[in-house]
């Protein structure tokens, strides 16, 4: 079920937030959403903030930066999150900043972006990674560039202005390949301009899945995070993603946990009966559940 070779992409958890259940799960009833993560006496529901670092011929690859450390937590988005460890993780394997030759964001919240820049010691925003291109979705940029009132909380410029600063910053439309076996697909929902990426090594195929998956039951089409910008464009990519990944036999990730799991696993431990029970889905309604709302 799990995908543990050596090969896999690395999956680092750069941090964990604690958010209010129904932030995470929407208009999904507490007695089902409670079966897939535990809350505490507060109705928080611990969320894994995850980044993907794959190591490539033209050199390594990361994927989202995490929240970073530039400012300090705003507590309307946020109560209660750890601090990110992403620096440290890639230190303690042998890899500085400057390793980095790709930067794929996909998609430019700060919780998921904010690790993109750091402040120097005399104040100053750079780029992080100073030898790496930064890939964005020009939609994407574009939002962040001018959010709405709704959204504004969402998005911090100096997570992407002083990479157009230094000409790292690529803005991209639509799917592509970004080196050889890694391409990013457009997958709206969660913002105008996010992404899934996919890796293809010899004969495995792993999809990162960004914002659209918090926890295995985001998998479902019709549960969403009520930060997501649009959940109708949400429903569409995740059926467009997962109907793909079923296809293609893929790993995904993240899905709340440290891990890769096949496509069809993930799918399969998803539905619930009317008692709130979790159930397993035969092979055979495992493509329909995919494909239905």
């Amino acid at each position: 079920m799990h995908k543990s070779l050596s090969q896999a992409p690395r999956l680092i958890r750069v941090s964990t937030t604690r958010l209010d259940g129904g932030l995470v799960f929407g208009s999904t009833p507490k007695v089902i959403w409670e079966a897939f993560a535990i809350p505490d006496r507060q109705n928080r529901v611990a969320i894994g903030n995850y980044s993907m670092l794959v190591d490539h011929p033209d050199g390594k690859i990361l994927v989202n930066t995490g929240p970073g450390d530039k400012t300090p937590i705003d507590i309307s988005i946020a109560p209660v999150r750890s601090r990110s460890c992403l620096l440290r993780e890639l230190r303690e394997s042998d890899i500085s900043p400057k390793d980095i030759a790709i930067v794929i964001q996909t998609h430019l919240h700060d919780e998921y972006a904010g690790g993109a820049t750091h402040m120097t010691s005399s104040g100053r925003v750079v780029p992080t990674f100073s030898n790496a291109r930064y890939i964005v979705q020009k939609a994407d940029y574009l939002t962040a560039s001018s959010p709405s009132e709704r959204s504004k909380k969402l998005y911090r410029s100096d997570d992407f202005l002083p990479l157009e600063e230094t000409n790292q910053l690529e803005l991209i439309e639509g799917s592509a390949e970004i080196a050889k076996g890694v391409f990013v697909e457009s997958a709206p929902g969660p913002t105008p301009g996010h992404q899934v990426v996919k890796i293809e090594q010899g004969e495995d195929t792993f999809v990162f899945l960004g914002s659209l998956a918090a926890t295995s039951m985001h998998i479902k089409p019709s549960v969403n995070m009520t930060f997501d910008w649009d959940p109708d464009a949400t429903l569409e990519s995740k059926r467009s993603v997962f109907s793909n990944a079923l296809l293609a036999n893929a790993y995904l990730a993240p899905l709340g946990g440290d891990e890769w799991v096949r496509a069809k696993d993930a799918v399969s431990s998803i539905e619930t009966n009317s008692s709130g029970e979790m159930s397993v889905l035969s092979p055979k309604k495992v493509a329909a559940l995919a494909a239905a709302g």
